[in-house]
């Protein structure tokens, strides 16, 4: 089928997000430095190229603060239960969405399993 195109490689997850606007829940299903992948219950107004604002909760990891990260929409899929979406990692504006991000990544590529 199609080649890996990704910069950084993913790793599963698992964190919720709730898209900003409209608000609508979701989960984080994998992760990199550079994108990710959401899916939705429901589906939400995005195409690719929108940028969109999500609120990530690491429920696992009560250290990790709650943070906003902005994606860019790249792809988009729905199936009978889930409206998903591929997206890439539009730089920070603060440092501690930074921070809580790294300690997202890092939880999940192996440095705090």
């Amino acid at each position: 089928m199609g080649t890996e195109q990704r910069r950084d490689p993913r790793v599963s997850s698992y964190a919720k997000a709730m898209l900003l606007t409209p608000p609508a829940p979701g989960y984080i299903r994998d992760l990199s430095r550079t994108g990710c992948q959401v899916v939705f219950m429901q589906p939400v107004p995005a195409a690719v190229g929108d940028l969109i604002t999500v609120r990530v909760i690491a429920e696992h990891d009560p250290s990790i603060t709650p943070f906003l990260i902005k994606l860019r929409v790249r792809w988009l899929k729905q199936d009978s239960i889930w409206f998903a979406l591929g997206a890439q990692i539009e730089p920070f504006e603060d440092q501690s969405s930074l921070a809580s991000f790294d300690k997202l990544v890092s939880y999940y590529s192996g440095a705090g399993v």
